[in-house]
């Protein structure tokens, strides 16, 4: 086991326990599954339409979500940074195709881990259960209240919601993935940042 993955592992443990979850050692079976990935600038971790049911704890870097269009243009969901557990869910629980593609925008460095050992270990222990749904739950609230965002701001209001809720992002990200993200084209978001 290389230096990095010892370290990422030790870094996902402690997120685990600064999650919540009080017996980490319920999930050594399940952490025993993990794959270490260093993903360059703009390589794909995942492609929509990937039958892999895996979770990615981002140990560093910075990864997007997004969508594809039928005509082919991409629609940002979400950006993740150190220290977040991100996946298709959806898919995972359903044991469907991934319905969006992960891509590193910047140097990255995961821990891919199955979804189905982490579903066994949490119907067989309380703790494992409740770490479960508190991820689930945040991911819910997060995703909630980006889509009433998006649904009943202005582009003024979305821009000020990002820059309250995730003001990192404005200096990690171009341009043109945070107009997708708050739904605005290139030269509105130019607007918006000069009022």
């Amino acid at each position: 086991m290389s230096n990095t993955t010892v370290h990422s592992l030790d870094h996902l443990r402690q997120w685990l326990r600064q999650q919540g979850l009080s017996r980490p050692a319920a999930l050594e079976a399940w952490l025993a599954h993990c794959q270490p990935r260093q993903l360059q600038r703009d390589e794909f971790l995942l492609r929509a339409g990937d039958e892999r049911h895996l979770l990615y704890f981002v140990d560093s870097g910075l990864l997007r979500l997004f969508y594809t269009t039928p005509d082919g243009k991409e629609r940002n969901k979400a950006f993740y940074s150190a220290p977040h557990m991100v996946g298709a869910v959806s898919a995972a629980m359903t044991g469907s195709p991934a319905p969006f593609s992960m891509q590193a925008l910047e140097p990255t460095t995961v821990l891919a881990v199955p979804f189905a050992p982490l579903r066994e270990a949490a119907q067989a222990d309380i703790d494992v259960a409740q770490l479960l749904i508190r991820l689930l739950s945040e991911a819910f609230m997060r995703n909630e209240q980006r889509e009433a965002m998006l649904l009943t701001g202005n582009a003024r209001q979305r821009y000020e919601w990002l820059r309250e809720r995730e003001p990192e992002l404005l200096a990690r990200l171009p341009q043109h993935h945070i107009a997708s993200y708050i739904g605005v084209d290139a030269v509105s978001l130019s607007r918006l940042k000069r009022k």
